[in-house]
């Protein structure tokens, strides 16, 4: 038992800090899977109270109310498992559904989501993670860089800024922000990471550039 300014501390498997579900194993299913609760609940509102048939009132209600709920900072949480990533995407599978009309069993979610142009979720995640490696790097975020080592110089790569792989064998941590962007960070072009602002930044990571990590 542990005791801290005279207080017990319990045991548990999981605890919400900051919004996020963590857990003692360092995995990320309890978290995905208290997101995609929270998402189907909002979008079950939605289609019991906003029935209109403009897509773009529907689409601009489920981009208000339903994505944030999955995407509350991702770049901590970002999943990497088929599993976890398949059932996130299943909610705004169902939302496509929702804001084109169409629940034939016949109809594609995936074609739905493409005529609307919207993202996967996953693409999204990865889009985040850069970004927020972005401002790391460039000292725009109070989080320490300490971790982050050039590469050595007489080594193959992509531009100026990158840095030496995180080796590990668990995959929890593998798949954590650092090891796992710092990979993904490493492969992008030069006109990409040298840019001088966030804005441009983002506005390099285009769907063609993300396509490589998804």
């Amino acid at each position: 038992m542990t005791i801290l300014h005279d207080h017990k501390l319990k045991l548990v498997s999981s605890a919400k800090y900051l919004g996020i579900t963590l857990q003692s194993n360092l995995k990320w299913s309890k978290h995905t899977d208290n997101i995609i609760a929270n998402g189907n609940k909002s979008l079950g509102f939605l289609k019991r109270n906003l029935k209109t048939s403009c897509q773009n009132i529907k689409t601009q209600a489920y981009l208000a109310l339903v994505r944030p709920k999955l995407e509350y900072s991702c770049s901590v949480w970002d999943p990497h498992t088929v599993e976890q990533t398949s059932k996130i995407e299943m909610v705004q599978r169902r939302a496509a559904r929702y804001v084109c009309n169409r629940y034939h069993n016949i109809s594609s979610p995936t074609d739905m989501i493409n005529t609307l142009n919207w993202p996967t979720l996953q693409e999204r995640r990865t889009r985040t993670r850069l970004i927020m490696f972005y401002k790391i790097v460039h000292q725009i975020v109070a989080i320490p860089s300490a971790i982050l080592i050039p590469s050595d110089s007489r080594t193959r790569k992509n531009h100026n800024y990158t840095f030496r792989h995180i080796s590990t064998k668990k995959d929890t941590y593998k798949y954590s922000f650092f090891p796992y962007t710092i990979t993904q960070w490493n492969l992008l072009p030069m006109q990409t990471v040298a840019v001088a602002t966030v804005d441009t930044f983002r506005e390099q990571l285009t769907p063609a550039v993300l396509h490589k990590f998804i």
